[in-house]
């Protein structure tokens, strides 16, 4: 009776973990902001996103939202620590390294509180640390203010579903 038991919870272990792993698994950044959401934050249909595995090692992630009568656009990048390769966290890379690499080389940068653990607006876009995950929110020209407040406004709907 025992060993039935301890299979028992064996099993149900297993399955908790191998549900877990799955919920852990691969974020897809077209999931974080459906194209309605883009529609209206544009102000105007836009095409299916698209979404671009960089397929470099730090597992890189993109969805492009693009209009489809105009050059407007919403392009949301992310990397994940979990979605590196392996070897890359072996060696101490993580996503909060790349954010704070690249912030610490971007030039000039503005400071934007109240966004994920830590933001900042540059060169590309509006740039959020999040945990464990780097969110780029780009959506044009970083010298129109206007753009800063829509790459804000679409953060908290990329957040909330991080």
């Amino acid at each position: 009776m025992k060993k039935h038991i301890n299979a028992g919870v064996i099993i149900v272990l297993l399955t908790l973990i191998w549900g877990a792993a799955q919920a852990y698994g691969s974020l897809d950044p077209c999931g974080v902001l459906t194209k309605e959401e883009a529609e209206a934050f544009l102000g105007e249909p836009i095409n299916d996103p698209e979404q671009k595995d960089t397929k470099n090692p730090l597992g890189q992630k993109i969805c492009w939202y693009a209009s489809v009568s105009s050059s407007r656009f919403i392009q949301v990048s992310v990397i994940r620590t979990a979605d590196m390769a392996p070897k890359i966290r072996k060696h101490g890379q993580s996503a909060a390294k790349v954010y704070s690499t690249t912030k610490e080389n971007l030039d000039p940068l503005e400071q934007v509180r109240g966004v994920g653990d830590d933001a900042f607006w540059a060169t590309p876009g509006l740039h959020i640390l999040k945990g464990e995950v780097y969110v780029l929110i780009s959506v044009g020209n970083t010298s129109r203010r206007e753009n800063l407040d829509l790459a804000k406004r679409i953060a908290v709907n990329v957040l909330s579903r991080l």
